[in-house]
């Protein structure tokens, strides 16, 4: 859903950007798109989730709890899907919004071949989606995994409010790079590197922005 006037920046269906003088800054976004019929594309997105590239080196975790009225995001996972060495996973298709469901052992198995993890999602409520939040709770437990010491992670990550937003004296008050803080720490308490994230804002109403975006995430994957 696109913000309403008024509201706070980066509620869903955020599909946003970052601190202009630290982020790939791309303006613009896309329209919400109603439509889709959610059984066809949860097994046209099962189907493109199952772990079948073998030795793939990154492992592209992405989560959306509205894909049916996604535009933007549903754009990166078409990059996702096509990049090459990557394995592409979206929890909602694999896991529904079942929370407590992860198969822990198997998605930290997945862990061991790859040198780097990405995450995609839409921010939500200046937070991970609830079933991304799910997915560290679970998989990654109370301690840091030793399957991700040395490794990578790259946050792609979108807002619904605008640039000037996510600034120091913005309506938000703080940058997108503040947001991420809570991702940042926890990729230094688990031995990782995190990566420069991409953050793609005000994404709503600009779906000519979508090739754009896909563009600069094929440059970073």
């Amino acid at each position: 859903m696109s913000e309403p006037k008024g509201s706070m920046p980066g509620i869903m269906d955020g599909e946003g950007v970052a601190d202009a003088g630290r982020r790939d800054i791309l303006k613009a976004g896309a329209t919400v798109a109603i439509g889709a019929a959610m059984p066809a594309l949860m097994a046209t997105a099962n189907a493109q989730a199952q772990p079948s590239h073998v030795g793939a080196k990154t492992l592209i975790i992405a989560s959306h709890p509205y894909p049916d009225r996604s535009v933007v995001n549903k754009a990166l996972w078409e990059v996702a899907q096509k990049a090459n060495g990557a394995m592409f996973r979206n929890l909602e298709s694999v896991y529904g919004d079942n929370m407590r469901g992860f198969d822990r052992a198997a998605e930290r198995k997945l862990y061991e071949q790859m040198e780097r993890l990405v995450f995609i999602f839409p921010i939500h409520w200046f937070n991970l989606t609830p079933m991304l939040k799910a997915y560290m709770n679970e998989v990654w437990g109370s301690g840091p995994p030793p399957e991700l010491r040395g490794k990578e992670l790259f946050v792609v990550t979108t807002t619904a409010g605008p640039e000037d937003a996510y600034s120091p004296k913005g309506r938000l008050g703080f940058t997108i790079d503040e947001v991420l803080t809570p991702l940042r720490a926890s990729a230094k308490y688990t031995g990782m590197t995190f990566a420069k994230p991409l953050c793609f804002f005000a994404a709503s109403g600009n779906t000519s922005a979508l090739r754009e975006y896909q563009q600069a995430l094929t440059a970073r994957l």
